[in-house]
This record gives C-alpha cells, structure tokens and sequence, in this order.
C-alpha cells in the first residue's frame, strides 16, 4: 500500500487541503496510509483540526515535538515525527512529492526509510472532480460572472473625454481603482485572490501583466480574473476583453479570431480528447485565419501560451491543453483561454472554465463575449 507524506504549509502545498480538508499558514504533516489519513497539526491549529479536518487521526505536532526535545532520542524536526511513526506502523518506504524539503528527506533516508519523488500531481485523482467539488466551482464561477459585470457596468458608465481617456463618476478612471474594486468585491462575495489583471492596450500583450494608468476609449481591456472561495478553497477563471466606444479594425478582427477560435476549442473538447493534440489543433486553426505568432521587431508575439488547464485547488493544476498536455477524463475541469497579442493592433484573450463530459462540455462561465462596451 503507498505510503504519501507531505511536510509543507498548506497555503503552499494544496495536495495537503486535497489530503486533510484543511488550510493554515503553518508547516503540517499528513501521512496517508491507502487513504487513512493522520494530520499532525502545530498547537495553534490542533484544536481546530480536530473539528473540521477530514483526517482520520489528528495529532498535536508542537507536542510530538518538545517529546522529541525532552527524549534527545531524535534531533527535534518534523521528520523525526514522521520516523517515529513510520517505525510505529512498520512501514520503510514512502512518497513524497517534488517540494519535499531536503533536509527533511536527508534524515529519513540517513534513518532507513526509503523515499520515492513523484511528480505532480501528487494526487493524480485530483485531475477529475467529484460531485462536490464540481458544485463548489460552479458556485464560484457564477459569483466571478457578476464580479465581471459589474466590471463592464463601470466601463459602460464611465464617459470618454477630449483626450479619449475614460472617467467615471468624475474621476479619471484607471488599472488601479478596477483591481481596487474587483479584489474589494470578491470579499463581499466570499472569494479572494492574490491579484487580478486589468491590461490595456500593449500591457495585454504580456498575459500576465496585472496592468497600470488610465483608461482610454479604443485601447483593450483585458480582464482576467481568477479567486478561490474563502470557505472551499476551490479556483474559478474567467477573462474577457474590452473595448470602450469603438474599435478599431485590427482590434476587431483580432478578437474575432480569438473568439472564433475560442468556440472552435469548445466544440472540439470531450472526454478522451489529447490536451496536446487539441492545443496544435487551436494553434493550426489561428495560424490558418491569417494570424502568425513569434518574434516580431524582437518582440514574442501572437499566440504563444497553452490553451487551458485544469482549475481546483489550485487555479493551474492538471490536465492541460498545451503542448504537453495529456489525455482529458471526464468530470475535469479547465479552461479554453486563446489569445491573440500583436503590439499597437490589439491584445485579446477570451476565456470560459468548463466542466469536460462525455461528447462535449458544460460551460460554467454564463457571460456574454462582445468586444465594444458603449
């Protein structure tokens, strides 16, 4: 029987939440013995741990370690817990995943105990999702949804001025207020999220640019966002692309082509489908519609990133439809995100979470795509 142990912060490492259906910011142990799970939790969680924690057993750490301190028998670090109980339960072989720290795996290989690295996912498990945790994410995309339209109502209200900057209730409307604003409505909602993206104009041609300065009439405005709930602790994604008054021509047919390719990749995606073969399917499809993607003036440019990944516990996790993708089972969860990003014509990038089924999808992202916000 495996034998899985994971010594890490779970806010660091969410095969632990998977694990242990639970979260803090400290270091814990989880030791899952064919699917009995024994946490050890730090005094500080201990108590709570034991009321909300799915594992079978939870143990006081901060105990198990002044023992440790009080014996001398072992030098006192996390490790030493885990020999202790791994010489408890006769077991000499475990596995840890790639971030198991080093210091930790040097002392239980120095004490016998045979140690195999696997590689993420750690849980393969977690690449398909149970009723549960697909009605978790559900729940969250429709809450990201209204998150996004109150995002176009401050972009439908604000009004252009001479200079073709956007202002709205008076002021100069900018990056900074709709992330403010966006991050400050997740909490009411009961999500959060590290940060969100609000890229205009040539800020969207580095997808991950969270964006910065004033608004203008005409420039794109990519808006990708993507928080967790504060009570399951499951990711939802969405992004959209706007356009305030009008647009211009080349943004126009960007974003068609994006859009087009976009439902493409919808239409294509169902159980058993290869996520490397879809992504060169979508890429064939861009490329053919006129749009090429490389360096241009020294600048990478055009589609150069995967088309989806999975959304769980973490907001990129397995499968993924990129160039290493691997086959997509039914009940995952992931996105289909194309993009297209040319300096001084256009950044676009549209993207839907979608639950994969047997023949096709169930889109969980209700939201219209219309570039031009008037």
């Amino acid at each position: 029987m495996p034998v899985r142990v994971i010594i890490d912060s779970p806010q660091k490492n969410s095969s632990i939440i998977y694990a242990s259906g639970y979260t803090c910011l400290d270091n814990v142990i989880t030791i899952d013995i064919d699917g009995d799970v024994t946490g050890f939790f730090p005094a500080t969680e201990y108590e709570r741990a034991k009321k909300i924690s799915k594992c079978n057993t939870v143990i006081n750490l901060s105990e198990q370690l002044e023992n440790l301190s009080l014996k001398k028998e072992f030098i006192p670090i996390k490790a030493a817990v885990v020999l202790q109980f791994l010489l408890k339960n006769n077991q000499k072989k475990i596995q840890v995943p790639e971030s198991f720290p080093l210091y930790e795996a040097d002392f239980l290989r120095e004490n016998g105990i045979e140690i195999v690295v696997l590689q993420e996912p750690f849980y393969p498990e977690r690449t398909t999702k149970n009723e549960t945790e697909i009605a978790y994410i559900k729940e969250n995309s429709v809450k990201n949804c209204e998150v996004m339209e109150a995002v176009r109502t401050i972009i439908a209200s604000s009004n252009v001025s001479d200079n073709n900057r956007l202002y709205y209730q008076g002021e100069p409307l900018t990056s900074e207020f709709i992330q403010s604003f966006i991050l400050k409505l997740f909490l009411d909602k009961g999500l959060v999220s590290d940060a969100v993206i609000v890229a205009i104009g040539n800020q969207g041609c580095d997808p991950h640019e969270s964006g910065y300065g004033f608004i203008k009439a005409m420039d794109s405005i990519i808006v990708d966002i993507f928080p967790k709930s504060r009570y399951n602790n499951y990711y939802t994604d969405m992004t959209r692309t706007f356009c305030k008054w009008k647009a211009t021509d080349d943004l126009k047919n960007i974003y068609e082509v994006v859009k087009n390719a976009q439902q493409f990749c919808l239409n294509s995606l169902s159980a058993g489908v290869i996520g490397k073969e879809l992504h060169a399917k979508v890429v064939e499809y861009i490329e053919h519609s006129g749009y090429k993607s490389g360096m241009i003036h020294g600048v990478l440019q055009g589609f150069f990133h995967g088309t989806g990944h999975g959304v769980g516990l973490d907001c990129h996790e397995g499968p993924y439809i990129s160039r290493n993708g691997r086959k997509i089972e039914k009940n995952s969860i992931v996105t289909v995100e194309p993009g297209l990003y040319y300096l001084n014509k256009g950044a676009v990038r549209i993207e839907d979470i979608v639950l994969v089924k047997d023949g096709g999808i169930e889109n969980l992202t209700d939201y219209p795509k219309e570039l031009v916000v008037e």
